[in-house]
C-alpha cells in the first residue's frame, strides 16, 4: 500500500466568494507545491463544472480519476432543511447524475449557475438514504462552527440527535478549521467514526488549498479504497490528520454575532465588585478583566450557552442588543463528556501547522496576504527544500536552519507545540505571535 495526501473539500467557481481562476490547472500547480495527491473536485453536482470534470478527467484502470497526474474524488457540500452542510463523496459520474436527479425536485439552485453548494429540502436522514442509495459517501462538513454545522449552538449534540436510524450510514465527520482531534475526542460519541481534515478551499492558493489534509494508507487513489479507509478495512485508513491549529480557524473563539468582536477574559490583581465593569473594548477585541478569569469565563459561557448574553460593545456604540454567540472551543466546552481527549485506538495522529506563507510573512514582518516578496520566498523554498508539507513536517530543523535560521526557528516551535496564538473568532483567522 502506499500514502495518499488528500484535500477532499473545496469549491468551485459556482459557489459564492470563490476565485474566477480556480480551475484544474491552477489547483495542479498548488497541489505540486503543497504536496497534495487527491484532491476533492468540489461542486460537482453543478451542470456547468460537472460537464467540465467529465471532460477533463481521465478514469485509471484503478478506477481513480486523474488529470496530469493528481487524483480526484468527485464530492460536493451540500446544505439540507437543517441548515447543516455536509460533504458528499460519489464513486462515479453516474452516481453524480443519479443523485442529481433525485435531488433536483427538492432544491431551488442545484442546477443554476451559482448552485455549487445546493440548498436541499430534505431531514438530514433523507439525504443521507438518497446519497448512500446511490453508492456515495457523506459527513458533516465543518461539523462544530456556529453557522451551518450540526453541533453548532442550540443545535445537535450528537450524530445520532441528528441522523437517527441512519446514523451507521454516515462515513465520516469533517472536523473544519477552528477544531481537530484533541477538541473532536471530548465527545464519546464520536470514538469510533473517522475523522477529515480537509481545507473547504475557495481559492487555489497554496494559503487556502491543502491548509488541512489527511494521509491515506491505500492501495490506489480510487472512491473505492477511500471507502475502506473511512471504514478502517482491510488495512486500509487515515495515518495522519494535519491541519490548522485550531486557534488559527476563524471560529474558534466566541463573538458578537453583529460587530464580531472576540470576547477575551484577563487576570488582574484588583477587581471590583462586579467582573462585567471590568473591561476594555479594541477594534476586534473585548476583553473582560478578573482576579479568577477561569471562573468568570465559566459564568459568562453559562449566559452565552443560554442565548442571554449581550454585546457590550454593540449597546455602547448602537444602544441595541446583539447576542454574543459560542465558538467552536466553547461550544465542545458546553457539549463535551470529559475536560481531555480520549482518543480511541484507530484514531491518527494530529498535526497542528500553520501555512508556510504565514510564517514567512511572520519572519519578514510584513502583513500583506499577496506579497511578491513572500510568494518570491515560497517558490524559492519549495524548489530547494521540496514541498510546503515536507517543510512543515519533515524536513530536518539543520536543513531548514541552512536556508533560513528565524524561519527554521518557528518550524522547530510549531513541530513543538510552543507557538503562541491570538484565536480566531467571527470570521477573523487567529494570528500566530513570535519574537524573532
Amino acid at each position: 500500500m502506499d500514502n495518499f495526501n488528500a484535500d477532499l473539500h473545496i469549491h468551485s467557481p459556482h459557489s459564492i466568494a470563490v476565485s474566477k481562476s480556480l480551475n484544474l490547472d491552477t489547483m495542479l500547480e498548488t497541489c505540486k507545491k503543497k504536496g497534495l495527491t487527491i484532491l476533492g473536485t468540489g461542486d460537482i453536482l453543478q451542470p456547468e463544472w460537472l460537464k467540465y470534470m467529465e471532460s477533463n478527467l481521465e478514469k485509471e484502470n484503478d478506477g481513480s480519476f486523474s488529470y496530469k497526474g493528481i487524483f480526484f474524488i468527485l464530492q460536493t457540500e451540500i446544505e439540507d432543511l437543517e441548515n447543516i452542510h455536509h460533504v458528499v463523496l460519489f464513486p462515479d459520474f453516474n452516481s453524480v447524475k443519479e443523485i442529481q436527479s433525485k435531488l433536483k425536485s427538492a432544491s431551488k439552485n442545484i442546477l443554476g449557475e451559482w448552485g455549487g453548494r445546493p440548498r436541499v429540502n430534505l431531514s438530514p436522514p433523507a439525504l443521507v438514504e438518497i446519497i448512500t442509495d446511490s453508492g456515495g459517501i457523506i459527513g458533516p462538513a465543518h461539523a462544530f462552527t456556529p453557522f451551518k454545522a450540526i453541533f453548532r449552538q442550540n443545535k445537535f449534540e450528537s450524530l445520532e440527535d441528528c441522523y437517527e436510524g441512519v446514523t451507521k450510514k454516515i462515513g465520516f465527520i469533517e472536523l473544519g478549521l477552528s477544531a481537530n482531534t484533541d477538541l473532536a475526542d471530548r465527545l464519546e460519541s464520536l470514538k469510533n467514526i473517522s475523522f477529515l481534515s480537509n481545507s473547504d478551499a475557495h481559492s487555489q492558493d497554496p494559503r487556502s488549498l491543502g491548509r488541512e489534509f489527511n494521509r491515506f494508507d491505500i492501495d490506489n487513489p480510487s472512491f473505492d479504497e477511500i471507502l475502506l479507509a473511512l471504514k478502517r478495512k482491510n488495512g486500509r485508513g487515515i495515518t495522519l490528520n494535519v491541519g490548522l491549529h485550531p486557534k488559527l480557524g476563524k471560529y474558534y473563539n466566541m463573538f458578537c454575532n453583529r460587530c464580531r468582536r472576540r470576547i477575551l477574559f484577563k487576570k488582574v490583581k484588583k477587581q471590583a465588585n462586579n467582573i462585567f465593569n471590568q473591561y476594555s473594548i479594541t477594534e476586534n477585541f473585548i476583553i473582560y478583566y478578573s482576579n479568577d478569569p477561569i471562573s468568570s469565563r465559566l459564568d459568562y459561557l453559562e449566559q452565552v450557552s443560554k442565548n442571554k448574553m449581550n454585546c457590550l460593545s454593540c449597546k455602547e456604540e448602537l444602544n441595541k442588543n446583539f447576542k454574543v454567540k459560542l465558538g467552536v472551543s466553547e461550544r465542545i466546552e458546553k457539549i463535551s463528556t470529559s475536560i481531555e481527549p480520549k482518543h480511541p485506538d484507530h484514531r491518527p495522529p494530529y498535526i497542528n501547522v500553520v501555512p508556510l506563507i504565514d510564517i514567512i510573512r511572520s519572519v519578514k514582518g510584513i502583513k500583506s496576504k499577496t506579497s511578491k516578496t513572500v510568494l518570491n520566498d515560497y517558490n524559492k523554498m519549495i524548489r530547494d527544500l521540496g514541498t510546503e508539507f515536507e517543510i512543515l513536517i519533515d524536513t530536518p530543523i539543520t536543513k531548514l536552519e541552512k536556508f533560513n535560521k528565524n524561519l527554521a526557528l518557528i518550524i522547530n516551535a510549531l513541530r513543538n507545540d510552543e507557538i503562541e496564538y491570538t484565536p480566531g473568532g467571527g470570521g477573523t483567522y487567529g494570528q500566530i505571535n513570535i519574537d524573532v
